[in-house]
């Protein structure tokens, strides 16, 4: 009855059934009727018969399992659907239909969403690769060994998980009443072209653009801020200085001499001031002119400021006379560092 059943257009190479009691019956024949105890004890000895005890199916369901061909001429593993027969609550025997992985691959692609992306991939327990629904790796995983072995130790601490390889993303899930895995990869290149990466492409652009526009801005802003100071500190400096002599102008000095006046009078400190002015400039003027005039004014300049110490302050009061504020100096320290450039200005 069950070579009656059998169809070869279906994807089950052989069924069978295997008693505990000692026999056998198979689609199958066997050759020569003294391999029938060798092809008994194979049957018995193989993880889809052994896997049906009472102790290893306690809920007596549908398993699948891989195995190796039963003749040595054939070297493409099996997968091998088995549920075990039992009667008042005694196991007789088990049930089973060998499929050959080749099928597989068919059955595995036409059981997938065609509008699902990446590959499925069949292993057993052991990792071994089964089938895969890619036509391109139909004989063989694209895992390396140690992506494998990475592969298996994620999988000792749960029955689903996923982990990311270089550019590609590996899920996967054992599956019910099988030993064995179902693996689904997805790479770059699959994401990109799916519609979540058109999403994620739109999205990195849009953040591109607005980072390059705040980048833009802030390097903007930071020019004019920049500018601004500039603008503003060389706008301080010409209010607070005289551009012939470089030295402080009328109202600066004042500003600067007041509060240091001020303070050394407190603490009754010695505070000098010398007051310079330029005899017969403005003979010189009349005579030479006023860029004459100018460069003895510039001149002067740099001899008094040449002079001074750190906390010494000199400015042009009027047109050719000066002022320098010697904070700490006594009379006599302030003749001395009038000596300093009274040979050249007089």
């Amino acid at each position: 009855m069950l070579r009656l059943a059998h169809n070869t257009s279906s994807m089950v190479e052989q069924a069978m059934y295997v008693s505990r009691a000692g026999f056998y019956v198979s689609t199958q024949p066997t050759l020569f009727t003294r391999n029938v105890p060798t092809r008994y004890y194979g049957y018995v000895t193989q993880p889809w018969f052994i896997g049906h005890s009472q102790r290893e199916n306690r809920h007596r369901a549908v398993r699948w399992f891989t195995s190796q061909p039963e003749h040595a001429s054939n070297t493409e593993p099996q997968v091998t659907v088995s549920v075990p027969v039992d009667s008042n609550n005694y196991w007789y025997g088990v049930l089973g239909m060998s499929i050959p992985v080749r099928t597989m691959q068919q059955f595995l692609r036409n059981a997938i969403d065609k509008n699902l992306d990446g590959e499925y991939q069949l292993y057993d327990s052991k990792l071994r690769f089964l089938t895969s629904s890619n036509p391109d790796h139909p004989t063989g995983n694209i895992f390396d060994p140690r992506e494998l072995a990475l592969l298996a130790q994620a999988m000792e601490h749960d029955t689903r998980g996923g982990i990311r390889m270089d550019s590609r993303y590996v899920s996967w899930k054992r599956l019910d009443h099988f030993d064995g895995v179902l693996v689904r990869v997805h790479t770059l290149s699959e994401g990109v072209r799916g519609d979540f990466g058109s999403i994620s492409i739109a999205l990195t652009l849009l953040w591109a653009l607005f980072t390059t526009m705040l980048l833009i801005s802030w390097y903007v802003i930071r020019r004019m801020v920049s500018n601004m100071y500039v603008l503003q500190s060389s706008l301080q400096w010409q209010a607070w200085h005289d551009t012939l002599t470089r030295l402080y102008n009328r109202g600066a000095l004042f500003e600067k001499a007041r509060p240091l006046a001020k303070l050394y009078q407190t603490h009754q400190h010695p505070f000098s001031v010398i007051q310079v002015d330029l005899d017969h400039f403005k003979a010189i003027n009349d005579r030479f002119g006023h860029q004459a005039g100018d460069r003895v004014l510039s001149h002067a300049a740099g001899l008094i400021s040449s002079s001074l110490r750190a906390q010494d302050v000199a400015g042009r009061v009027g047109g050719e006379e000066f002022c320098v504020i010697l904070p700490g100096a006594s009379l006599t320290e302030a003749a001395e560092v009038r000596r300093t450039y009274s040979p050249e200005v007089k």
